[in-house]
């Protein structure tokens, strides 16, 4: 088996995105690590394993596809590019990598809904079909949060009380489809 040389490509992608690293990290999965748009920086992990690899390039990905007023959207395109250039010009390919940045995608998709009204039927249809979702399965995970929200021992105190204050709004919005 052929050795992965992920510092070297990781170095290549920094020059063709003209991207400096501001802080190389040790690789810890529970990390948090950066893109800063105004300065074309990175803080990233140093690779280790192809999930690390995967991490970094998400980061790299933020630079080169520049940010977007949703997050669900900056973090899919983020993925994508990642997912893509790993996969195109590396051959590294991570299905579990792939299922969680779905996981994180869906997640913020739900967060731009939820807390800052983002309207549904304006999720790209291309995002929805990436995630193997409809927009009834997002009202229905909604409903479910909505429901769980009474019950504050499902939800920290903080999700608690933004959920129940965005409440009439969401069922003003999805009344059709969603019962509280």
């Amino acid at each position: 088996m052929k050795k992965k040389n992920y510092n070297v490509w990781l170095r290549e992608q920094l020059k063709l995105t003209k991207t400096r690293v501001r802080k190389w990290e040790d690789w810890d999965p529970q990390k948090t690590y950066q893109a800063f748009y105004d300065s074309r920086q990175v803080t990233i992990p140093t690779p280790v394993c192809d999930w690390s690899f995967l991490v970094a390039l998400h980061e790299i990905g933020h630079i080169s596809t520049g940010p977007r007023l949703f997050s669900h959207l900056s973090e899919y395109n983020a993925e994508q590019w990642a997912i893509n250039r790993a996969s195109k010009s590396y051959n590294v390919v991570s299905e579990d990598y792939n299922n969680d940045a779905k996981n994180y995608v869906q997640n913020h998709l739900l967060t731009d809904l939820i807390y800052y009204g983002y309207d549904i039927n304006k999720i790209k249809p291309y995002v929805l079909e990436w995630l193997g979702l409809s927009q009834d399965q997002l009202i229905r995970t909604i409903t479910q949060m909505l429901k769980e929200s009474k019950d504050s021992t499902n939800l920290n105190k903080e999700t608690n009380k933004v959920l129940q204050c965005h409440k009439k709004n969401l069922q003003s919005k999805y009344s059709s489809n969603l019962t509280v």
